[in-house]
């Protein structure tokens, strides 16, 4: 088998010091997938009978749960989005840029959290305008 002359090795950046980037966010990825599978089954409907509860109070439970299930998956699948564009900018080289103006961001920040995108002068800004 000979090379092929035309093809041209490019450097991949995961392999410039973003291997344990890379795989902290997919470890972290497929926990965050799990969770977005599991099936939600409130177990208190079918025993609320035995804990003493009307079935006004079990619906409003059960209304509490749903509700709070929701804001759940809605948090895992925003911390998804994150991962992702983590892995994005990891891939393109610009991991650890501010996504907004392009400073660097501070690597205790990168090691607290990984899919960190903004810089902290960008965050105050975005934050003060909340």
């Amino acid at each position: 088998m000979s090379a092929n002359p035309n093809i041209l090795a490019t450097e991949n950046p995961v392999d410039r010091n973003g291997g344990p980037v890379w795989h902290r966010l997919h470890s972290e990825r497929e926990d965050v997938c799990e969770a977005l599978l599991r099936e939600f089954r409130p177990s208190f409907e079918s025993q609320s009978g035995a804990r003493g509860m009307s079935k006004e109070e079990a619906m409003r439970t059960a209304d509490w749960l749903r509700r709070t299930e929701k804001w759940h998956r809605e948090l895992l699948q925003e911390r998804l989005c994150k991962i992702d564009d983590a892995l994005d900018r990891l891939m393109s080289g610009s991991y650890g840029n501010c996504s907004r103006c392009g400073r660097w961001i501070e690597d205790t920040k990168l090691a607290f959290d990984p899919a960190v995108a903004f810089c902290i002068y960008c965050w105050q800004r975005m934050e003060t305008n909340h």
